[in-house]
């Protein structure tokens, strides 16, 4: 249980990452990051469940739902960024 939150830790740092690089770019592409991320934790979830089945599909499973978790607390720290800097600048 300890390397999966080990393991959702390093998603979350990967994806925060990626949409600080781009948030300090003022791109969109900031939100794109971990929407994808979402989504593709979704497929790897399903395809655990239908494609590969037994203990197998149970670690990818895992893994897709670590994947999610971090994926939805990158977008919930990108966007509060993004709300603190808009409060900041005077902007509502």
């Amino acid at each position: 249980m300890i390397s999966l939150f080990g393991l959702m830790g390093a998603f979350f740092v990967l994806l925060a990452g990626a949409s600080y690089f781009f948030y300090r770019r003022n791109s969109p592409v900031q939100y794109g990051i971990s929407l994808s991320s979402i989504l593709i934790s979704i497929f790897i979830f399903l395809y655990s469940i239908f494609g590969v089945g037994g203990f197998e599909g149970m670690g990818l499973g895992a893994l897709a739902a670590a994947l999610f978790l971090a994926s939805i607390l990158s977008l919930f720290v990108s966007v509060l960024f993004n709300i603190i800097n808009r409060h900041g600048k005077g902007a509502v």
